[in-house]
């Protein structure tokens, strides 16, 4: 296994540590755990890039991008800090991508829209966290706007592949 696919599965198993601490109010240590899962993401792309990456990566890479944006939003919404119905569209968008990667696997590519909205949802949940709500939840919508534009572009790429032409 290759340092960028250890990084990932490092992200997949900080998941329920990062979540058991929001839900238990250590901001602090679920900061911190956050910071570190940002920052292999930020590690194990740069590394793909430059040392090519493997089947194995392109699977485990969005997973745990998704289980973590995803249950970080969630635990936040627990909490009343991000509205539901925004991180129900989150969730329901992290699900359609995840089932497009698991039918069409290294078919489908991410995109610098879905690059930049994962980069904006990941600053926004940790400036809520740091109680900088009102500049996160400004944050989180632009990410759920930019994230909801990279699901569109990927419907239309599986819609392709699928032989529907263009949408």
């Amino acid at each position: 296994m290759n340092l960028p696919n250890m990084l990932s599965l490092l992200r997949l198993f900080m998941v329920p540590f990062i979540l058991w601490a929001l839900l238990g109010g250590r901001d602090g240590l679920g900061l911190l755990l956050l910071v570190v899962a940002g920052l292999t993401d930020f590690l194990d792309g740069r590394l793909a890039r430059r040392f090519g990456g493997t089947r194995l990566g392109r699977a485990l890479d969005p997973l745990a991008d998704r289980l973590l944006l995803s249950g970080v939003a969630v635990v936040l919404a627990v909490r009343e800090l991000l509205p539901g119905w925004a991180v129900a569209v989150l969730v329901a968008r992290d699900l359609f991508a995840l089932l497009g990667g698991l039918l069409y696997g290294s078919r489908i590519r991410v995109n610098r829209v879905g690059k930049a909205a994962t980069a904006v949802l990941m600053v926004s949940v940790v400036l809520v966290v740091l109680q900088l709500e009102e500049i996160g939840e400004i944050m989180f919508y632009a990410g759920i706007c930019l994230s909801l534009a990279a699901g569109i572009m990927y419907a239309a790429r599986f819609r392709r592949l699928a032989g529907g032409g263009e949408l």
